[in-house]
């Protein structure tokens, strides 16, 4: 089941664009999946996004 949702992601990561110099990874830790978005000119902040399917 995780590389299903492995590669849900892959498909949602590369339909994001990259805005201001952002970059962003999904990611899962236990049932929650978190978004991690990496800006050039701020730290990175993490947000939980859902649960894992």
């Amino acid at each position: 089941m995780t590389g299903l949702v492995d590669r849900l992601l892959a498909r949602v990561a590369q339909k994001a664009t990259v805005e201001a110099g952002c970059s962003y990874r999904y990611y899962c830790i236990g049932s929650y999946m978190y978004q991690e978005m990496c800006c050039l000119d701020q730290k990175c902040q993490v947000t939980k996004v859902g649960k894992c399917i």
